[in-house]
């Protein structure tokens, strides 16, 4: 059995910007939105997070354009579970085109929060138990390009 968690959805007319082409901005939106289905596969919906008073934060993210989207074009974003630990889970999301194309990548580093304290705490243990459980029986992926991607201009020879 394999694990994938798979947004979809399609580019809409307001998301455009003078370049006409999905608007920078909007991919922040579009691989939060694909986080927030991640941890809802792996039981952090909103709703338990209110219960228990835990919710996540981001604490580093990092975008990679690859390929424009135009508008009224399906794409999908595929997250891969890179590395977690208790309180922690380094994500990798791809998003494509209906042709399969990468579109753009998204890094990032989430940590589970103490609502109240604002402070880091573990996850719950049926929460950690489920990442664990993804990490596992996800597909094998070679480390992308993207993957710890440092920003920088190429040497001029």
């Amino acid at each position: 059995m394999t694990n994938t968690y798979i947004y979809n959805n399609t580019v809409h007319p307001d998301w455009i910007d003078h370049n006409q082409h999905l608007h920078d901005a909007k991919y922040y939106d579009l691989f939060s939105d694909a986080v927030a289905g991640f941890f809802e596969s792996v039981g952090l919906s909103t709703d338990y997070r209110k219960d228990l008073n835990v919710t996540i934060f981001s604490l580093e993210a990092h975008i990679s354009f690859l390929k424009e989207l135009l508008v009224h074009e399906k794409f999908h974003i595929k997250a891969r579970l890179y590395d977690y630990d208790y309180k922690r889970v380094h994500l990798f999301l791809t998003m494509y085109n209906d042709n399969d194309n990468q579109c753009a990548t998204y890094e990032v580093m989430m940590m589970g929060v103490d609502f109240q304290t604002r402070k880091s705490t573990p996850f719950p243990d049926v929460v950690y138990n489920k990442i664990a459980s993804y990490f596992e029986q996800q597909p094998n992926f070679d480390k992308p390009k993207q993957l710890g991607h440092v920003i920088g201009m190429p040497n001029k020879l």
